[in-house]
Formats: structure tokens, sequence, C-alpha cells
């Protein structure tokens, strides 16, 4: 078998899925949760029949009706694995890469660095508790106006803080074109990151 590498060549979602699954990070034969389904394209190559898919936007969410990730209705422990794919898309990060509320940035009041990473911390903590096995948390390390946001440690740091051990992390490249005229004073980040956390238990 070709070994997974942490970067390796995979350029979406569903190819990191591929990778998950052979790593046993997903369990197929298990009860597993997409908290944030959107398009579902995570499940464009495999889409487990253990698989529960929910959005908060409800022509998005298959399970019939919207469900918040910061207040779900399921029980302690109820999934083997959960899927966690948040706004993390900063506004101003980038531009000519399509619809920035595609990117869950179009609401207002989510609009600044220190709403957004609070919505998203309250997501991990909530999804913390339905999780009894791993939680994926995808995010990327984004320069936004002259600084780096470095969303993989600050969502790490609220994760080891609900229970949650970071025990491996995979890489999805990818490229978004910056705002013209702006002057670099840092490596643009051209790839995004799952975070994979095991419950302590």
């Amino acid at each position: 078998m070709t070994p997974i590498m942490a970067i390796g060549t995979r350029r979406n979602n569903a190819q990191l899925v591929t990778d998950l699954i052979q790593l046993g990070y997903i369990r197929t034969d298990q009860p597993i949760l997409d908290a944030t389904y959107g398009l579902g394209r995570w499940w464009n190559h495999t889409k487990p029949n253990t698989l529960t898919a929910s959005d908060l936007d409800p022509q998005k969410s298959p399970i019939g009706h919207p469900i918040d990730f910061t207040q779900t209705p399921w029980a302690d422990n109820t999934f083997d694995s959960v899927i966690f794919d948040p706004p993390y898309k900063l506004n101003g990060t980038s531009q000519g890469f399509g619809n920035d509320a595609s990117y869950g940035v179009g609401n207002q009041k989510y609009v600044n660095i220190e709403t957004r990473h609070q919505l998203i911390k309250n997501g991990i903590t909530e999804l913390a508790r339905i999780t009894n096995r791993i939680l994926i948390v995808k995010c990327q390390d984004q320069v936004s106006s002259g600084k780096v946001q470095w969303q993989t440690r600050i969502f790490a740091d609220h994760a080891e803080q609900n229970n949650l051990t970071l025990i491996d992390s995979l890489h999805v490249l990818g490229h978004r074109q910056q705002p013209a005229g702006r002057k670099q004073h840092h490596a643009r980040r051209d790839y995004s990151t799952a975070l994979i956390f095991k419950k302590n238990l």
C-alpha cells in the first residue's frame, strides 16, 4: 500500500476522507457525523451508510432540518467520529476564489476574527461532547490584515481544553489569490489542515 503522507498530493476533501479512512480515523462501520455537510463534497468518493449529515442551512441539511453545530440534539458520545469543516476562511484573506458566502463569511454577525474564532471554539466544545473517539477539525492558518492567524494552534489549544488530544494532522493543497496590490510580508498559506483529535475517555 502507498504510504499516506501528511502533505502528499491531495487537493480536496474527498481525497482527504479516503486517507482518513485508510488510517482508521474514520471507521465506516461505526456512526459518523458530518456536522457541516454543505454540498457534501467530503463524500464524493466514499459515503458510508453509517453517515449522519447535518447543516445549519436547511437547504443543505440532509437530515431534513437545520442543526446548529454549537447546539446539537445528540447525546454524549453518540458518534464514533465527527467531521467539522467550519467557516474558517477569514474576511479579506483572499479574492478571486468563489463567493465568500460559500465559505461562511457572508454573515455579518461573524465578520471579525474574534467572533469567528469563538463560533468555531463553541462548535469544537459541542462536538467534543458527542463524539466518543475522533473529532476531525478542518481549518487553515491565514494571513489577515498583515498578521498570521495561527488557527491550527488556536483550535488545537481549545480542543485540548475539552478532553481531546491532537494525534495527527493531514494537509490539503490549495491556493487562493491574494488581493492585488498588497505587499507580501509572510509566506502565503497554500494548504488547509485537518486536525485529528482523539477523545480522552
